[in-house]
């Protein structure tokens, strides 16, 4: 009988016809390795996001900041009472901003 035979008559006796260890290892090592790697990857999405949302807060205080000094520096130097009815300035965040995924032309995706 050549190796391969006495091999395989080895591995399968008695009519078994299941899995054997090695193929149950091979098949979760292959579905730990998928695991980890998404696991890895939504750390690193959920880091990047942490770190945007803080610049995007930062941001945010800084131009607060800005608009604050800039309305009380334009209050102070009013040339004439016609321009106190001027509307306020009013924020950016306050503004309606297109996204990205609604469609520049009417009707069409």
């Amino acid at each position: 009988m050549p190796p391969k035979k006495r091999l395989n008559a080895r591995l399968y006796r008695h009519g078994c016809r299941g899995f054997i260890l090695l193929e149950v290892l091979v098949a979760m090592s292959m579905i730990l390795g998928v695991w980890m790697a998404s696991v890895g990857a939504y750390q690193r999405l959920a880091l990047n996001l942490n770190q945007q949302e803080s610049k995007r807060s930062q941001l945010r205080k800084d131009s607060d900041v800005f608009e604050t000094q800039e309305q009380s520096r334009t209050h102070f130097k009013l040339p004439s009472p016609t321009v106190i009815h001027e509307p306020a300035r009013m924020s950016s965040r306050d503004r309606s901003v297109r996204t990205t995924t609604q469609s520049i032309i009417k009707n069409k995706r």
